[in-house]
């Protein structure tokens, strides 16, 4: 079970730091996570408007990761209210891009 148009390399990668960031076991809840990191990769990718060729950068997976987890503990799909650190790092990379 992967996300479409990220490589099984980084989607373990990610799904073992979104696990790891939780404290929840691998087994444990996976259906609800994969559909978190789905909605946080979607969020991220059009609110700093970059193309998927991102996802490999590491700013980019410590935000999804991020994101993923606050949409866990808050258990939504619907942001409202991101927490400022992470809105902070997000807006930065629309401006600059992640290259910067």
């Amino acid at each position: 079970m992967r996300m479409n148009n990220i490589p099984d390399d980084i989607y373990k990668e990610t799904n073992e730091m979104l696990h790891d960031s939780l404290r929840v076991p691998i087994g444990v809840d996976d259906k609800l996570l994969n559909q978190y990191l789905k909605a946080s990769v979607s969020y991220v990718l059009a609110y700093t408007g970059t193309s998927e060729a991102v996802i490999s950068d590491d700013k980019f997976i410590f935000l999804c990761v991020e994101l993923a987890s606050f949409l866990y503990e808050n258990r939504t799909i619907q942001v409202k209210d991101i927490p400022a650190p992470l809105k902070m790092v997000m807006d930065q990379l629309a401006l600059n891009g992640f290259n910067a």
